[in-house]
């Protein structure tokens, strides 16, 4: 009896003990330490080196001990709709029991409605957000995307943090160390609720070896794929890796780029019908978005798989699975230095498209109802120093640089782009601040967009997917676009145009219109790529 016993308990005591033997130190809490809490989305490298040097930083500073409490909730957009219901969960609380209030829908509503004014309904809830010290236990948002930084700084849950006035220096001068953006980039809130603390840029990886079979001219280890539009070429049919941009941030900003490089294209190419009074902005900019759009189509049709994962596509770029894939920047640079390392020789290449992507600015935050609101500040000065700033780009084991891990990150401070710094880089030619000077990003045109954009694509590319792959290899197999016209019309078509994109962004704020909207445009997108697929089978 006793050893049934035994060998039922025995499962259930391995369940429980393995997760907390194999932990990793880092990811141990010291709670005889001073504690910080801190949601990121950044990978368990970043969180690493960050804590090893903040521990050393506040050492010296106060004397004391800190331990970081890490809450990787996911991506970006995964750890925004997990801030969004813990602070409705909290003002709730803080309304009812503290304010001895009635909630209701209107309320939860207001709360975090940056529109509302004084006069109008609900607005009551709205302030008493704003003068609160309603938190949810967590202390810094540490990294994700400008755009989704920007909107919790909008709704108030991310509250000024006095990085200005403790360090009027990063701001001062014509030319500062920290500009508040560039390019037609935000890189820092003037309200004081953000700053971008390294930088992101956007573009292709490519694995020189698959490309040779696939019969492009590769010369030397310079990657034949330039722009974004090289990756609708027909010879990578199968052979592109895409990640999901409704699961990352990053990844929409990348679709984000490629969707301004088209527009702006189109955009120039119509310069004279705009300045004749031939075309309207508006309906120029329809045709841009068009062009935008059916670009991605084209991209998803050669797409092999499309994947949750920002890193995968660069991974198995670098293991030939795949030809080429867009990916960031550093996951590009690093997965490259990696095989490098280990084939002994240079297989996979990441180059960002000319002229084909802003620079991003990652940021952090300071959480209104911080519980640690000094040792946050601390932990933003720290990360803002050039003691911090030298974690994201030096080589491991460089005097200040890293203990373990390549970052492969770009500081965001100017002065880390001297000689003195360089040559302990791991991209010691990376040139951000020229890259921004070289684009200017038009966030007029898709920055109001973002949410949309990964919306729509998630629909038209990966909920479509095998409707989209059999219309875009229909039109291969007869002969491209050039050759069957009538179909590619089909193909190209949308549930909205461009300067219809804000009023269909509204469908999607509740969660019924939502479902009801992304079912509509996905029985809209079915329809055309078969009809774009029948088109191309007749005209072949």
């Amino acid at each position: 009896m006793w050893k049934r016993s035994l060998l039922a308990i025995v499962p259930i005591f391995l369940i429980i003990a393995l997760p907390l033997c194999l932990r990793k130190p880092a990811e141990q809490i010291d709670l005889s330490a001073d504690q910080l809490v801190i949601v990121s989305p950044h990978n368990e490298a970043i969180r690493f080196e960050f804590e090893q040097g903040f521990r050393r930083y506040y050492q010296e500073q106060t004397g004391r001990k800190v331990s970081i409490d890490w809450r990787a909730t996911g991506g970006t957009s995964e750890i925004v709709r997990y801030v969004n219901s813990a602070f409705t969960a909290s003002f709730r609380h803080y309304w009812i029991n503290e304010l001895g209030k009635s909630w209701s829908d209107e309320v939860e509503r207001a709360y975090g409605n940056r529109r509302l004014r004084p006069e109008d309904a609900g607005y009551e809830a709205r302030a008493a957000f704003l003068a609160s010290n309603v938190g949810i236990g967590i202390d810094l948002f540490f990294g994700g995307g400008q755009y989704d930084l920007h909107k919790q700084a909008q709704i108030g849950t991310l509250v000024p943090c006095g990085l200005r006035e403790r360090q009027p220096e990063l701001f001062a001068g014509a030319e500062p160390l920290l500009p508040w953006g560039m390019g037609g980039e935000v890189w820092a809130d003037k309200n004081d609720c953000y700053y971008g603390v390294c930088f992101s840029s956007f573009g292709i990886c490519q694995n020189l070896d698959r490309l040779r079979a696939l019969g492009y001219d590769v010369q030397g280890d310079v990657g034949p794929l330039r722009t974004w539009r090289d990756l609708a070429d027909t010879r990578l049919l199968g052979h592109i890796g895409l990640a999901d941009p409704s699961k990352s941030g990053s990844i929409n900003k990348c679709f984000e780029m490629l969707v301004q490089r088209e527009m702006q294209d189109r955009m120039a190419a119509l310069a004279g019908e705009l300045a004749s009074g031939a075309i309207s902005q508006p309906q120029a900019l329809d045709l841009a978005w068009q062009d935008a759009m059916s670009l991605i189509k084209q991209i998803g049709g050669n797409a092999a798989y499309l994947t949750f994962s920002a890193s995968q596509v660069p991974m198995d770029t670098a293991r030939g699975q795949i030809a080429a894939g867009m990916c960031i920047d550093f996951y590009g640079r690093g997965q490259a230095e990696w095989e490098e390392r280990h084939v002994g020789r240079k297989t996979m290449v990441y180059h960002t498209p000319d002229v084909g992507s802003s620079v991003s600015a990652d940021p952090i935050g300071l959480f209104r109802g911080a519980p640690n609101a000094e040792r946050a500040k601390m932990f933003i000065d720290y990360v803002m120093s050039v003691d911090g700033q030298r974690l994201w780009n030096y080589l491991p084991g460089t005097p200040g640089g890293p203990q373990k891990y390549s970052l492969q990150r770009l500081p965001a401070r100017r002065d880390m782009y001297g000689a003195e710094h360089r040559r302990h880089m791991s991209a010691p030619k990376a040139a951000p601040y020229e890259l921004a000077g070289a684009f200017t990003y038009q966030g007029a045109w898709t920055g109001p967009l973002f949410d949309i954009l990964r919306t729509t694509i998630r629909v038209m590319v990966i909920d479509c997917q095998d409707e989209l792959r059999a219309a875009w290899r229909a039109i291969v197999a007869a002969g491209g676009p050039a050759a069957v016209p009538e179909a590619m019309a089909a193909f190209r078509e949308l549930p909205y145009e461009h300067h219809e994109a804000r009023d269909a962004s509204q469908l999607l704020q509740e969660a019924e219109s939502q479902t009801r909207t992304t079912r509509d445009w996905a029985l809209f997108f079915r329809d055309s790529y078969a009809r774009a697929q029948d088109l191309a089978i007749q005209g072949k």
